[in-house]
């Protein structure tokens, strides 16, 4: 009972902590960097500088792991009948929907918001108004296929949320 009690605390404050962070950063935090321009560098720095790169997989990480626990002791072992139920297929559903969204954000979105990073820096000391407009371009770019995957994965969360919310009332 007290591994029950403690898994669902880390995962239910981790997926708090998880999809609250994926909505304030594509509703908010993002659009709001694209409108700075250059000057959005200082504030990835200083959010990189207070850990969040290592921070936030970290909560997903946990998340994951104390979820795949708890499926394991609520299935009985990932028994086949339990995932023949409609709420056994819904969590798992909803499970797999944020392995996926862990999974696309630290191989797709975290390279390219390095990617976007660099290419701030290189702006900021951009030698003339050619490699300026180069630059310009090209992050403007990768800001828009990081804007369409932060709203992607922030989708993927809120559907795993959801699911995890209502699945023991259905079926």
């Amino acid at each position: 009972m007290i591994e029950i009690v403690l898994l669902r605390l880390v995962h239910i404050l981790g997926a708090t902590v998880w999809v609250g962070s994926a909505v304030f950063g594509s509703v908010i935090l993002m659009p709001v960097l694209a409108c700075l321009g250059p000057a959005a560098g200082p504030v990835m720095a200083g959010l990189r500088a207070r850990g969040m790169a290592a921070f936030m997989p970290t909560v997903a990480l946990l998340t994951i792991l104390s979820g795949l626990r708890l499926m394991w002791i609520t299935s009985g072992g990932f028994s086949s009948s339990y995932f023949a139920t409609t709420w056994g297929a819904t969590y798992a559903a909803s499970g797999a929907a944020a392995i996926v969204a862990f999974g696309v954000g630290m191989t797709v979105s975290r390279p390219l918001g390095m990617r976007m990073g660099a290419l701030a820096s290189r702006l900021a000391s951009a030698p003339d108004d050619a490699s300026r407009v180069a630059l310009t371009a090209e992050l403007t770019a990768v800001r828009r296929q990081n804007t369409l995957l932060t709203w992607l994965l922030g989708s993927l969360l809120i559907a795993s949320a959801s699911g995890m919310a209502v699945a023991r009332y259905l079926g």
